[in-house]
């Protein structure tokens, strides 16, 4: 059996990660796409080596790249590549050039994503997927189906995922004695409609006697941010220990607000995004949604405060027993489709 998955986010790498590993554990021949923007293609050279890894299309960042190189001719390059191999069936996280390519092939093309808001980028691929999948903040139909979790819980749950200490010593920390930051740019569709470097805008009013550690996505932002933060350099080995590890987490992004807070740590998600998979977390009391100087009282807070690590495993547990198991789940609707 054939298989194509497409990636065109950092924020996909690891929900397809350990289920491409168990299906070429099992046999299927196993083939990655990927959008070539920013320093993904670089990653998936570290995260996905030994699989086949293609480049389809790409992206600059613009309007006009965004819809001619990442959309319309990435439609037809999936279309002759498809053609071409023969795949069975292809995998993705809301990409309407592959579920178009996947129809005009007559191949099965589903998805798994998290974003009801995108109305008519969802509409437009259920008409063309085979199935969508969502978590539980949408109405079921013909085509719309539901998996009782978020989809970060892939590769976070307790079952696939083990924090390892020993990844702070490269940066000189100590457990939950840091805070880590982590600063989107809003050059990809999903923030386009963002104000830029909104962390920044606060960032000198964060406690100044914690360390912070900062992911950022722009880099050329740097100069902006305290000069006592020290910047990450991507790739980052296991970055998720390093969340785990934190005291508290701060994202400009809505993803790894989300990883934050499944991994039992504080969290806020300080991006105008209002998105009903952060509403899960929130009504749960696992993540705040505050925007700009609103959060710094919070923050502050909460930096001050010990961290409870007891309350942090009880949490992760908590999950474990209340929701799906991602990876075993889109496994069961992949073999959905096996010859």
């Amino acid at each position: 059996m054939k298989i194509l998955f497409d990636i065109k986010h950092p924020a996909q790498l690891n929900l397809f990660k350990g289920l491409c590993n168990e299906l070429r554990n099992e046999n299927w021949d196993v083939t990655i796409c990927y959008l070539q923007r920013g320093k993904l293609p670089n990653i998936i050279k570290k995260e996905y080596g030994g699989f086949t890894a293609i480049p389809v299309g790409s992206s600059r960042g613009t309007r006009w790249s965004i819809l001619w190189d990442g959309n319309v001719k990435r439609t037809f390059a999936f279309l002759e590549l498809i053609r071409k191999e023969q795949y069975n069936i292809c995998v993705a996280a809301s990409s309407i050039p592959l579920a178009l390519a996947g129809k005009l092939a007559g191949i099965p093309v589903i998805q798994f994503y998290d974003d009801p808001e995108r109305k008519r980028i969802n509409a437009v691929n259920a008409s063309l997927s085979t199935q969508l999948f969502f978590p539980p903040i949408v109405k079921k139909d013909r085509k719309v189906s539901v998996f009782n979790c978020l989809k970060e819980w892939s590769y976070l749950s307790p079952r696939r995922f083990q924090p390892n200490e020993q990844v702070l010593q490269q940066y000189g920390l100590a457990p939950y004695e840091y805070v880590f930051v982590r600063e989107v740019s809003n050059r990809s569709f999903n923030y386009y409609n963002q104000p830029d470097g909104i962390i920044s805008c606060f960032a000198n009013d964060i406690n100044t006697n914690t360390k912070v550690i900062l992911s950022l996505e722009d880099k050329s932002y740097t100069n902006r941010y305290p000069a006592h933060w020290t910047i990450l350099q991507e790739p980052i080995a296991d970055i998720h220990s390093l969340i785990y590890y934190s005291r508290m987490v701060i994202s400009s992004g809505d993803s790894m607000a989300r990883e934050g807070a499944m991994l039992g740590v504080p969290s806020v998600y300080c991006g105008t995004r209002k998105m009903k998979a952060n509403d899960l977390l929130i009504q749960a009391g696992m993540l705040e949604h505050l925007s700009g100087f609103g959060a710094l009282s919070f923050i502050n807070k909460t930096i001050e405060n010990k961290f409870d690590p007891g309350k942090q495993l009880s949490t992760r547990n908590n999950l474990l027993e209340q929701w799906d198991d991602m990876t075993a789940f889109m496994k069961e609707q992949i073999n959905r489709y096996k010859i």
